[in-house]
């Protein structure tokens, strides 16, 4: 796990100087928690939430998100740490509790895990959880918010997918900025499809990393064209 996880966080360290070589600089953690809090609503909205009109679940599209949180999640870490020392830290202690289940020592709002462990319905589970996530950013409580994403991570998808699905949208990250991405060049949609879709497709068709890149560069050369 330790391995995955701070892969992970190298590569998101490379790709935030890709987009600028003075990151830290020129972004602050604000912006990493309200990119947080903001994936976590466009994950709420994937689910059936909305009373007043028939809604589907859009598992997928939940994979995703959590993917994208976990980016901006690991941006705000490091911030403060280097990727070898993030991996290190409480907070990731914290996330790999709720990965596991693990209520121990932590400083956590009892009626918050009550609830969780009470909740039945899959997708009001989902749900809550990403709003605790969404609230820890928002206080910039990161021991509660990183937790809560560790059982948000749980509950939608296993790690190893989830390394899997970030190594794959880290590649497509790099191809939007090569792209075009931040000066509106890059079209997102192909076809009518979004460009996340077209990757979550192709990570479901390997099972290791060393197969991603270079059957995502050249998917997605032959469907821009």
């Amino acid at each position: 796990m330790d391995t995955k996880l701070l892969e992970m966080f190298q590569l998101q360290e490379k790709l935030n100087r890709k987009i600028n070589e003075n990151w830290r600089k020129v972004r602050t953690k604000e912006d990493f928690a309200r990119a947080t809090w903001i994936e976590c609503a466009e994950l709420v909205d994937s689910l059936p939430w909305k009373w007043w009109k028939k809604q589907e679940a859009d598992l997928e599209n939940v994979q995703i998100e959590v993917v994208d949180i976990w980016h901006f999640i690991m941006s705000y870490l490091l911030m403060d740490y280097t990727p070898e020392e993030a991996v290190n830290t409480e907070y990731i202690t914290l996330f790999k509790k709720g990965l596991n289940e693990d209520f121990t020592h932590l400083n956590v709002s009892g009626e918050y895990i009550n609830h969780y462990l009470g909740e039945t319905d899959r997708y009001k589970k989902i749900i809550f959880l990403a709003e605790r996530v969404a609230e820890g950013f928002l206080k910039h409580n990161l021991e509660e918010g990183i937790f809560f994403f560790g059982l948000l991570v749980r509950n939608t998808i296993s790690l190893d997918k989830m390394y899997l699905l970030y190594i794959g949208k880290n590649i497509l990250n790099h191809i939007r900025q090569e792209k075009g991405y931040n000066t509106g060049d890059y079209k997102k949609k192909i076809n009518g499809l979004e460009d996340n879709r077209y990757l979550f497709q192709l990570v479901s068709q390997v099972e290791d990393k060393n197969q991603l890149e270079e059957k995502i560069r050249k998917t997605f050369e032959e469907i821009q064209q």
